[in-house]
């Protein structure tokens, strides 16, 4: 008898000596099944495994669902006419295996016999059953059916089939049970292998590619996610279909799998139940989506012991991808081994057709001879040199058998000229670099090959963009590389004539596998310059040419550096280009150096990053760039062009329309830099819009106070321009910008210009939340009405309005960030520079703006971007004297005034 028949037949007899038999069996039920579910619960808070856990709560829901049959039968049977129906009450599903999780499914078949009993005897019986179930409180899913209906039923449907696989009886009529158990194997079963096989494995491969297709997602699915609870069980139907094994450790006596790999399998299966238990008394219901809102609380719940909740979380999550992965590499080649029927596959070699080591089977190479790989390690190497060549998959006998020899890659071996040159050969392939990289890091060959990369495997990333782990990251960006390769649709085609050009890719490749590797020294900030000392690192050891040692350092240390400055500086400033074009240094190195911003964006993820907005942005600083290098004296004179030849032409273009004088007193009330940023049609429509708010000035019909709004919708750029022209006032820009974000709008840029005579230009880069253009129809006319009611009325609050507007999406991020305010002198020798990285806010733009403004502060132009829940502003700045911020005490009221008005 179970501990929890014990503990039910005690309380019955207690209650029954005590002359209080419970007449309400429903209260009965509901408390015994509380306490003993707080006894489990306090069981896994005391560290028991998640497999035992799991396995007790099944057989005590088998011990209740007894008791109530029992009791059923009494209520229903007089005891002198009783006689057992043949009716028998089956658990099928992870009820079945033992393994209940807080909120999984109790799946019940109620299978019976009409020929031995009446029908509705045996519907009232189960009808009893299901409503002590529902009414203690209980989610069950069941049905009803002969012997023969349910064997039918599984040769239809699969699932239904796989439930049955697992199986047990709860109680009930032993004979009906052992007759469906004599006939299910060879009704269901026999002859039927190859079907069910094929449909589970696909199965898989969907539910994988729905989950992220990789085990290094940032959000893991534990139960159908790659290496989640559903691989682990395949494992076992496929064993159990193919090879009739209906105990999970003949998996090793039959020789299917060594001994330290069922161990690290069963391991990896009970952290992943664990996990799964933590969750699901996290969210109240059955939830398997480890998200980052629940990572630190289960970490907490796990007993953790860091003190920092982000490094918690990264132990944790790398605890939980180290177990994940082993499932995945273990459970998955097993599978497909007993699929093809390969037994002895640990040990034994492949007798597919056969070229030196190896032989082809199935699309996947596989080895001759073991042993040879001990003999000769370069073999190992050969092995995926040959599955890049021809497109190949690594075969399961190879796979094991080279993840069991990875001791043999040590520093003896990496310092081999026939090593480094097999390197350089795999990492020179444009195109197939990605696929062979993911294989050689699956089984754990990449890292050794560069240990410098290792650290990285299964590392959280904490940052706003990032979806994957930092390994999977990187080989994302790779597999972006060689997605160029004839791409025809954008953004990838834009690139792809640059990548064609390149006469060595290995460089690149190489840049890309270390770019990040200083991330695992947790590193928050500038990780790039120990990327750079690991990059120094490989390239010593892969005995690099001095050229190619400058790019990849080069490349390494600087690959944040084009990203930032297209979205975050002025790239009219003539210093910016100037500056960035002296850092690259040559026309290679800046096409190397887009290819891999390129990449690194795209491989976060989070595809909706790169945007048409962003793509512009930076093939403008590769263009601007690419001239500065070609003749720097050229690309100054061409930017410096006759500011007399400009307004000549911008005349008579509008020499219909508006006297001479107002373009003269626009040329006169602005600076340099204005010209240099717009072209001359910009600069036509500006001196259009600035005769109109004149005139309206003059019209008595019209509020003199009021803005005058060009909208232009820009869809092929996904955003639309937005021009004010007004006075000159207090809080001009906070009030635009608070205008809007009531209207959900994100603003891109922002070129701020106030002329001589007190007309202020603004002009504003806007996009929806979606990264879309604001379509002019849909948002000029609210906008100008919120603008006008900002300007014109005193009790307007936009702060207030903001915050009663404000929603927070699904997609704003769950975790929390830490806040970045930094000061850059060195970037423009004309105005000190201004970066804010902080989670963003209602009304944050508007308040910052406030605050620079009550001391004066002068924003001269701007860069804001707010994506997925983070606030990326960039500010051009001077002070109440016109002049840079440099002053120790100016910058530190500047942060004090930054920080209390935004609240961060």
């Amino acid at each position: 008898m179970s501990p929890f028949s014990k503990s039910l037949k005690a309380i019955e007899k207690e209650l029954i000596q005590s002359k209080k038999k419970p007449k309400d069996l429903v209260l009965f039920y509901k408390n015994f099944l509380k306490k003993e579910l707080h006894h489990l619960r306090m069981e896994g808070a005391l560290g028991a495994s998640g497999k035992s856990i799991a396995r007790k709560r099944a057989e005590l829901f088998m011990v209740i669902l007894t008791h109530m049959w029992e009791m059923a039968l009494e209520q229903l049977f007089s005891p002198m006419a009783f006689e057992e129906p043949s009716v028998a009450l089956v658990a099928v599903g992870g009820f079945g295996r033992k393994e209940l999780s807080p909120a999984s499914d109790i799946d019940l078949l109620f299978l019976y016999d009409p020929q031995k009993g009446a029908e509705d005897v045996i519907y009232e019986l189960i009808h009893k059953i299901l409503y002590f179930l529902w009414d203690i409180g209980l989610d069950v899913g069941h049905s009803t059916h002969q012997l023969e209906e349910i064997i039918a039923w599984a040769n239809k449907d699969l699932q239904t089939k796989t439930a049955l696989l697992d199986a047990d009886l709860i109680c009930g009529s032993k004979q009906l049970w052992e007759r469906f158990q004599r006939i299910f194997e060879p009704s269901c079963i026999n002859g039927k292998e190859k079907e069910f096989i094929e449909w589970r494995l696909e199965d898989l491969k969907e539910q994988h590619k729905k989950y992220g297709a990789t085990v290094l997602v940032q959000e893991p699915n534990i139960k159908w996610g790659c290496g989640g609870l559903r691989d682990y069980q395949s494992l076992f139907w496929i064993a159990r279909i193919k090879e009739k094994i209906t105990q999970r450790e003949q998996i090793i006596s039959e020789k299917w799998m060594e001994l330290k790999d069922w161990e690290k399998l069963e391991n990896a299966y009970d952290f992943l139940l664990r996990v799964r238990e933590e969750l699901h008394f996290l969210e109240k219901r059955k939830f398997d989506l480890l998200t980052l809102g629940s990572q630190g609380k289960i970490a907490t719940a796990l007993g953790y012991p860091q003190k920092d909740i982000l490094a918690r979380v990264e132990e944790f999550m790398r605890h939980f991808y180290d177990h994940a992965l082993q499932i995945y590499l273990i459970a998955n080649t097993t599978a497909q081994a007993i699929a093809a029927q390969k037994k002895g596959f640990l040990s034994k070699g492949r007798t597919g057709k056969p070229f030196g080591s190896f032989s082809i089977e199935n699309h996947s190479l596989e080895v001759v001879n073991p042993e040879k790989l001990t003999e000769n390690p370069l073999l190992i190497l050969k092995a995926f040199s040959f599955i890049q060549r021809w497109g190949l998959k690594i075969g399961p006998t190879l796979k094991i058998q080279i993840k069991n020899r990875l001791h043999l890659i040590n520093a003896n071996f990496l310092r081999r000229r026939d090593v480094r040159n097999l390197i350089r050969l795999i990492f020179s392939r444009k195109g197939q670099v990605g696929e062979v990289c993911r294989q050689m890091h699956e089984i754990g060959l990449l890292g050794k090959l560069f240990p410098e990369f290792a650290p990285l495997r299964c590392l959280v990333q904490h940052e706003f963009f990032h979806r994957y782990t930092a390994d999977e990251h990187t080989l994302k960006a790779i597999e972006v590389i060689d997605a160029l390769l004839g791409a025809k649709e954008a953004p990838y085609k834009n690139f792809a004539s640059l990548f064609h050009q390149l006469q060595s890719p290995f460089i690149l490749y190489l840049a890309i596998l270390l770019h990040d590797t200083g991330r695992a020294a947790n590193r928050r900030k500038h990780h790039e310059e120990l990327s750079a000392v690991n990059a120094m690192n490989a390239a010593k050891r892969l005995r690099l040419s001095a050229e190619e040692l400058s790019d990849l350092i080069f490349l390494v240390d600087q690959h944040l550096l084009m990203g930032q400055i297209a979205v975050r500086r002025n790239l009219e400033d003539e210093e910016t280009i100037l500056d960035f074009a002296r850092r690259v240094g040559s026309q290679q190195r800046l096409d190397m150096l887009l290819l891999l911003t390129f990449a690194d964006q795209e491989g976060t993820g989070e595809s909706k990053n790169w945007t048409s907005w962003k793509n512009l942005l930076l093939w403008e600083l590769y263009h601007q760039t690419s001239r500065a290098l070609a003749n720097r004296e050229e690309f100054i004179i061409e930017r410096r062009k006759s500011i007399e030849q400009i307004k000549e032409k911008t005349k008579a273009r509008l020499s219909s329309r508006i006297d001479e004088e107002e373009v003269e007193a626009h040329f006169n009330n602005l600076p340099l830099r204005y010209f240099q940023t717009f072209s001359e049609e910009a600069i036509s429509i500006h001196i259009e819009l600035i005769h109109r708010f004149f005139m309206n000035q003059i019209d008595s019909s019209s509020n003199v106070l009021a803005p005058v709004v060009k909208w232009i919708d820009k869809p092929e750029l996904d955003h639309s321009e937005v021009i004010v022209v007004t006075w000159d006032r207090l809080g001009v820009f906070s009030r635009i910008c608070g205008s809007f974000s009531m209207l959900g709008l994100s603003i891109l840029s922002a070129d701020i210009h106030t002329r001589n005579d007190g007309i202020v230009l603004d002009i504003f880069k806007v996009c929806t939340s979606n990264k879309e253009f604001a379509a002019k129809e849909q948002y000029k006319n609210a906008f100008c009405k919120i603008l006008e009611k900002a300007f014109l009325s005193e009790s307007f609050d936009i702060t207030e309005q903001l915050a009663k507007n404000r929603t927070i999406t699904k997609e704003d991020y769950e975790g929390e960030f830490p806040t970045s305010i930094t000061f850059d002198q060195d970037s423009s020798k004309k105005y000190t520079i201004l970066d804010i990285q902080t989670p963003d806010k209602p009304a944050l733009l508007y308040r910052i703006s406030n605050a620079l403004l009550e001391l004066g502060i002068e924003i001269v132009s701007a860069r804001i971007a707010t994506e997925k829940g983070a606030a990326l502003d960039t500010f051009y700045v001077l002070n109440k004297n016109g002049e840079k911020i440099v002053k120790e005490e100016e910058i530190k009221e500047i942060l004090r005034n930054i920080r209390k008005a935004a609240g961060i």
